[in-house]
């Protein structure tokens, strides 16, 4: 089931993630971006998964 976040949203959360250099970081980006699902933000942060393979527009 694709992600009910937009594609922006996603790219922006993705961004966030992989820029935050400590803990501190980490957690205010997680708290930004939690409207985009517990799931989605750890398979960004964990390169598990990408915006577009979220949103089902990638393969």
């Amino acid at each position: 089931m694709p992600a009910i976040a937009s594609l922006e949203d996603l790219k922006a959360a993705q961004e966030d993630l992989l820029a935050a250099k400590d803990l501190v970081e980490l957690k205010a980006t997680f708290k930004k971006w939690r409207n985009i699902g517990w799931k989605n933000i750890c398979k960004l942060w964990l390169q598990e998964s990408t915006p577009e393979k979220l949103k089902g527009e990638g393969k």
